[in-house]
């Protein structure tokens, strides 16, 4: 009898998940080396980039043929999001807080993700992993979501940094357990 091993898809996600641990590592360690730098650049980005988007729905509005309903509504939203993102860039500690306050339902969508994968798969062993990296997202959505203004570049630049540090770290630890694990399929040689 021969011993070969089967790829799984084990075998495709331990790669993914070391690599996005050490990418959350490290840039958990930047946040919180420069918070207030980075929480500034991030605020300033993200309105750049509002700003950007509602520049090409006006663009799109305009080159719209006159009467649809819609080339009304882009138009709006257009005008609406430079709006948001001038006053972004003009008020970043507000924008900022509003930022926090969007970052923190992501996570704790993420956190409930993560723990329905953790109950919904049996196989993997170490899914109690899966389980604390989805506590973890929830607790520090609910910190995002009960501190906003107090200090709101200050917490998201330590706050959003412990995440991905804790974060990173947990991910390259599942990686490398997914890793471990591989399924030895036996075959015979048909002789």
């Amino acid at each position: 009898m021969n011993e070969t091993y089967e790829v799984t898809i084990s075998d495709v996600k331990w790669g993914g998940f070391v690599f996005l641990g050490v990418l959350s590592l490290l840039f958990g360690i930047l946040v919180m080396l420069f918070p207030t730098i980075t929480a500034t650049v991030l605020v300033i980005l993200f309105s750049l980039l509002v700003i950007l988007l509602a520049f090409m729905a006006i663009v799109m509005a305009l080159m719209t043929p006159v009467g649809k309903t819609r080339s009304s509504l882009l138009l709006l939203a257009g005008v609406l999001g430079f709006i948001v993102g001038v006053a972004g860039i003009v008020y970043p500690v507000v924008f900022g807080a509003i930022l926090v306050e969007i970052i923190a339902v992501v996570l704790f969508v993420i956190g409930l993700m993560t723990i329905s994968f953790a109950v919904s798969e049996k196989t993997f062993q170490h899914r109690w992993l899966l389980a604390l990296d989805g506590v973890l997202a929830i607790v520090f959505a609910l910190l995002f979501m009960v501190y906003p203004l107090i200090g709101a570049l200050i917490l998201f630049g330590y706050l959003v940094g412990a995440f991905f540090v804790i974060y990173g770290l947990i991910a390259i630890v599942i990686g490398f357990a997914l890793r471990g694990k591989k399924e030895v399929v036996v075959t015979g040689t048909g002789y």
